[in-house]
């Protein structure tokens, strides 16, 4: 009786064996192909969100882009999405939460600093190993991360104050011009 209890014992060892092996292969992976995605790294204000409606309603309504939505829906199927913007940390995250978009972007990747510029080496450093899209509104952002990491795709959004104002770098020009997010998800796919 003893034999057969520790028969019984030593076939579950070896099935435990062979399942935490299992289990650990395919962590593993899974873990793989979440580091063989991209990233996108997005701007909220003018890129996601609706500044200029938030500003004419006294900072009260809170509105993203139409197409917003459907964009980062499509793109989380083929990428990790992230945040690197800049403003008060408390604001621009109800920005995210009030749009209900919040959860498309991974806490470890979502980046809100005081000054892009300060913070672009720390930020987009952690990306330098895989394939990483920043989109933002502001053309001398996007020309600063050229200048450190010209393996960014550098995706600039022609919307909004910063845009409409923008003058010609002389030297540069960002990967790709967009004037509203359906058209990065096609850029995006074609670069993978």
């Amino acid at each position: 009786m003893k034999n057969k209890s520790i028969t019984f014992l030593s076939q579950s060892s070896d099935s435990l064996e062979k399942n935490n092996h299992i289990r650990t292969h395919t962590k593993h992976r899974n873990f793989k192909k979440v580091l063989d995605k991209p990233v996108v790294l997005f701007d909220i204000d003018y890129t996601l969100f609706d500044t200029d409606h938030f500003k004419k309603s006294y900072l009260t309504k809170h509105r993203i882009y139409e197409e917003v939505g459907n964009v980062l829906k499509s793109l989380s199927n083929i990428a990790i999405l992230g945040i690197f913007s800049e403003g008060d940390l408390e604001l621009q995250k109800r920005k995210l939460i009030k749009t209900a978009i919040l959860n498309y972007f991974e806490k470890g990747n979502t980046h809100i600093v005081l000054n892009k510029l300060v913070d672009l080496k720390r930020v987009l450093g952690k990306y330098k190993n895989r394939k990483t899209f920043f989109i933002d509104d502001k053309l001398s952002i996007l020309c600063d991360t050229k200048k450190i990491f010209p393996e960014v795709v550098a995706i600039w959004v022609k919307r909004g104050v910063y845009a409409k104002n923008q003058k010609e770098i002389a030297g540069f020009k960002p990967d790709a011009e967009v004037e509203d997010l359906k058209e990065v998800v096609k850029i995006i796919n074609s670069k993978l």
